[in-house]
């Protein structure tokens, strides 16, 4: 058994999966206290299913970028879980991959700050290095890319779909002290 797990905005996605058979999904969007409901939700769609943590082989988590407590959220999760019971395997992705899908866009997340984080894929491959930009130069940066579509901030993205499609592209985490969330703080 799998647990998705996105934070990294102010959405809380939860997808439960095993050999990429969804068994069941939760998205609470728009969500300014991740924090207090994150494990609560957990624990109700495992039980749902009869499950417990013990349950799960893999988790799938976003690193980042995005909001600073909500980039941590799943990590510390995933982090504190896998020093409890080390039999499980962590993987992480960008939230701008997630957010991207196998989409050919520009995927862009709100930085706060008239900033936004910017990444460009093409065939489930991220093809500019993740970066951030002023809101005032979107424009002109997206012009380089016109025969892309811009995906920004979660809006109208299939959860569900982006995580199967992407999900062998997530990143296995040898050493859960190694993962760190991912914080763009400079422009490029």
């Amino acid at each position: 058994m799998n647990l998705f797990i996105d934070t990294s905005n102010n959405n809380l996605i939860l997808i439960l999966e095993k050999d990429n058979n969804v068994i069941d999904s939760f998205v609470e969007k728009n969500q300014t206290r991740l924090s207090d409901i994150v494990l609560i939700e957990i624990n109700k769609l495992l039980k749902k299913h009869d499950l417990t943590l013990r349950n799960i082989e893999k988790f799938y988590i976003t690193k980042g970028p995005g909001s600073y407590t909500g980039v941590r959220l799943a990590i510390t999760i995933v982090k504190t879980l896998k020093t409890v019971n080390n039999s499980f395997r962590v993987y992480a992705i960008s939230s701008l991959a997630y957010q991207a899908g196998s989409s050919d866009c520009v995927s862009l997340l709100d930085a706060k700050g008239q900033k936004s984080y910017v990444g460009v894929y093409q065939n489930k491959r991220n093809i500019i290095v993740d970066q951030l930009l002023p809101d005032e130069y979107i424009c002109d940066f997206c012009k380089n890319y016109k025969d892309f579509a811009l995906i920004k901030d979660y809006y109208e993205i299939d959860f569900v779909k982006n995580y199967l499609d992407l999900k062998e592209k997530f990143e296995l985490i040898e050493d859960i002290d190694n993962l760190e969330p991912v914080y763009i703080k400079n422009f490029i």
